[in-house]
């Protein structure tokens, strides 16, 4: 009996659809099975995948941002290169993109990590920005208050564990520091974030649009009890020290050339 021989899953015959809807089932259980199992190794897979222009975006431009998540970022990727550079650690761009890396300047926005904090929340919990976002959303944050939310973030380290490997909630100083040693040249105080970038990236004055803006309700400092505002403080003290470091620069500088003009 002679064998029946199967088209290619391009013929385009209802059994290969039929066979093409199975795969994509499956691959949508294993994510599903994989994000209520595994969520920090499915966080992994979330991560930027290597970009072989991006280090002639860079070259291109002569200046390195490090994009450092719920920081402005994509608004400022927008001014600076109209393209998406994503959420790279200085560490994933010094390796990826070394010709860049030693011969550009560096620069990165600082935020004050509450302010950071309370933002990724609301953006997160609003469905974020794709998949990954609503994915995690879903598996980490769910129906929790932001009270609700920071209790278990303080009480239960794989839970925070797991949250803070997200990009949204990792803390900024793994993306511009080797220990305690920042690896950028200029941090950019969030409130001066228009000036820094005319000072050191040449963005036009009223260039920066505000993309990937949370949208829905917003949570401010104001909302939450004084034992939710020191948990957040002392998780992320470094990222704390770094703002205020930020802040103190820019005012020190803003002296000197204040006394320059006199």
């Amino acid at each position: 009996m002679t064998p029946v021989k199967f088209m290619s899953l391009r013929s385009g015959w209802p059994y290969d659809r039929q066979k093409g809807k199975g795969t994509r089932r499956l691959s949508r259980l294993a994510t599903n099975i994989g994000w209520q199992l595994a969520p920090r190794y499915m966080i992994g897979t979330a991560y930027p995948k290597a970009d072989p222009a991006l280090e002639d975006v860079y070259l291109g431009r002569g200046l390195i941002l490090i994009h450092i998540p719920k920081n402005a970022g994509t608004s400022v990727e927008d001014a600076i290169y109209n393209y998406r550079v994503r959420h790279r650690t200085w560490r994933d761009i010094r390796d990826s993109c070394p010709r860049a890396w030693a011969s550009l300047p560096k620069i990165a926005i600082l935020r004050d990590p509450v302010d950071r904090f309370l933002s990724a929340f609301d953006y997160l919990k609003s469905g974020g920005r794709n998949e990954a976002d609503r994915r995690f959303a879903a598996r980490v944050i769910a129906q929790r208050s932001i009270e609700e939310f920071v209790d278990r973030f303080a009480s239960r380290a794989g839970f925070r564990h797991t949250a803070m490997r997200y990009f949204h909630f990792r803390p900024q100083s793994d993306f511009i520091c080797d220990a305690e040693q920042v690896m950028v040249e200029h941090m950019i105080p969030f409130p001066k974030m228009a000036d820094g970038l005319v000072k050191f990236a040449g963005v036009a004055p009223g260039a920066l649009a505000h993309a990937n803006r949370t949208t829905g309700h917003r949570t401010r400092k104001s909302d939450l009890s004084p034992d939710t505002l020191d948990v957040m403080t002392r998780f992320y003290a470094q990222d704390a020290a770094l703002f205020a470091q930020a802040c103190q620069d820019w005012e020190a500088t803003e002296a000197v050339e204040a006394r320059s003009e006199t």
